[in-house]
């Protein structure tokens, strides 16, 4: 099976102060509602805006021109950004996210001049697929985290089976928590803050394991789950610092050493290219170096963590950042 990978900033404070409370039973069922309206209004602006990528690709493609890379600009960085510059990224991934639905056209026009001049009046969003009415939308966001918050009751009720009020599926509730907070908790923290999407055998601990070199700055994912250790002791929490399987979160860098890690791939760039190189394919491992290396600029300039994950977005299933 193959990997759709993605890199994340990820906010701690919103993770350890509200989704994992959430999940412990703290506070009400509709603690998260501020949270979710707010991922709703940025879930609508992600599709108008890589409705708008897509738009471009078709152009781009029909006029034959190359300055748009299909693994950077649509199924890569988060929206529809085009940047020569990190700081830029960083920019306008802040201007997105600032930015409601019906204003995205006037972003996209500006991309596109920056893509080509004759693009220009040449390019019409996309019309495939659809989003969900509001009410959807916001049961699709919150769907793992009501059955996570049922799963921690029925393990402090002692009950053995939870039952998911969606499907009717029953499940062990400590096996389910056990397997399912990191990547929920990320999942949900990621609607807030879009990842960097890619697809592959791309993550950056397995990049430097590939390249003989030391991932200093990476531990497991501990942090996604850690405040829940004391209200569910003994658990067997699923984390593993790197990614050796679907739907899981891997390596896992603390915002106090976000910058040290982006240095640490600036320095190593040319020896991170190397397997790849021998193997055939650089140019696409060098756009994922790029695609890292700004998931963590973005990261570093709000404070946050990052970490590396697989199946949050598929770019086969239609599931975009």
């Amino acid at each position: 099976m193959g990997f759709d990978t993605s890199y994340h900033p990820v906010d701690l404070a919103l993770v350890e102060d509200r989704l994992l409370p959430y999940i412990a039973g703290a506070g009400a069922d509709s603690d998260l509602a501020d949270l979710v309206a707010r991922a709703v209004e940025i879930r609508k602006t992600r599709f108008v805006a890589k409705q708008w990528a897509l738009g471009a690709l078709s152009a781009a493609t029909s006029l034959g021109i190359t300055a748009l890379d299909s693994q950077l600009h649509v199924w890569g960085r988060p929206f529809f950004i085009v940047a020569d510059t990190t700081d830029r990224v960083v920019e306008d991934t802040l201007r997105y996210l600032a930015t409601p639905p019906d204003g995205v056209e006037a972003l996209a026009h500006e991309m596109l001049a920056r893509l080509d001049p004759a693009l220009a009046g040449k390019v019409e969003p996309s019309t495939t697929g659809h989003l969900p009415d509001d009410a959807a939308l916001a049961h699709e966001l919150m769907w793992r985290m009501r059955l996570l918050r049922a799963s921690g009751a029925a393990l402090r009720a002692g009950e053995a089976t939870v039952s998911d009020p969606d499907s009717g599926r029953t499940h062990h509730p400590g096996r389910l928590m056990d397997r399912e907070v990191p990547f929920s908790v990320l999942e949900f923290a990621a609607t807030l803050h879009p990842g960097w999407m890619s697809r592959g055998y791309t993550w950056p601990t397995r990049l430097y394991a590939e390249a003989g070199l030391d991932a200093a700055e990476f531990t497991a994912p501990e942090p996604l789950f850690a405040a829940l250790r004391d209200a569910y002791p003994g658990r067997d929490w699923f984390s593993a610092p790197t990614i050796d399987e679907n739907y899981m979160i891997g390596g896992f860098v603390d915002a106090a050493q976000v910058q040290a890690a982006r240095a640490r791939l600036t320095e190593n760039r040319d020896a991170l290219l190397r397997p790849a190189t021998t193997e055939g394919w650089a140019d696409s491992c060098a756009v994922d170096l790029t695609k890292i290396e700004e998931t963590l600029a973005f990261a570093a300039h709000l404070g946050f963590a990052f970490c590396e994950a697989t199946e949050i977005y598929s770019g086969f299933g239609g599931v975009m950042n």
